[in-house]
């Protein structure tokens, strides 16, 4: 969402959503590591359904590394991350485990090149940490998500020059949702794609970035 960018539109197309049991952000709420956006971007969802509702979100590339622990610090109470962690919940009955990671990218970028050397290592690392937390939820839950910010799929990444998808998103995260197949992937990260919606397997790929879809996007997780 990039605030404060797209905060206004964000705070906008709250207005018209119903208030949701949980609030997921899929990386990339603010903006070069500013750390007091957050703020702003929970202060609005807080404005639009009250104070108690869950919020739990992944880290995006501009929640940069060294700010990350102010950030768990500083919204502490508020919210909850999950940065290669995955945690269960309750609604109405029905329980739900999430996996939350930034996921990865099939190329580094110049910046990543040039700050983390073992990078292919680190990417690698993520996705089979996803795949094992995904396996251990499996059969102990009703439903699961996997929370990221990159891309697991070409599909939707449709509208963005194809040979770009290397630093959009992963095949092995790709591998890892149609091996584990979650209920449900949410990511943002893809700004120009026009194809939201994705189906691998039993598994939906929603793109939630705010930048493609222009609103916030709800989505209905079915029942058991």
């Amino acid at each position: 969402m990039h605030s404060p960018r797209y905060l206004h539109g964000f705070v906008e197309s709250l207005k018209d959503k119903q208030r949701p049991d949980l609030f997921l952000l899929a990386g990339d709420m603010i903006s070069r590591g500013r750390t007091e956006e957050y703020v702003r971007v929970l202060d609005a969802i807080d404005n639009a359904f009250g104070e108690d509702l869950p919020v739990v979100a992944c880290f995006g590339n501009e929640e940069y590394n060294e700010v990350r622990k102010e950030l768990v610090s500083r919204l502490k109470g508020r919210m909850t991350f999950l940065d290669e962690r995955s945690m269960t919940m309750d609604f109405d009955g029905m329980s739900v485990g999430i996996v939350g990671t930034q996921g990865s990218l099939d190329k580094a970028t110049r910046w990543q090149r040039r700050n983390i050397p073992s990078w292919r290592g680190v990417f690698k690392r993520r996705a089979k940490r996803a795949a094992s937390l995904l396996k251990k939820l499996n059969g102990h839950v009703d439903r699961t998500i996997l929370l990221m910010h990159y891309s697991p799929c070409i599909e939707t990444c449709e509208g963005e020059d194809e040979r770009a998808f290397s630093w959009m998103g992963s095949r092995k995260f790709y591998r890892v949702v149609l091996e584990q197949q979650p209920d449900l992937v949410v990511h943002g990260h893809v700004h120009n794609s026009i194809l939201h919606e994705a189906q691998l397997g039993a598994a939906l790929v929603k793109n939630v970035a705010f930048p493609a879809v222009q609103t916030v996007t709800e989505i209905d997780l079915p029942k058991v």
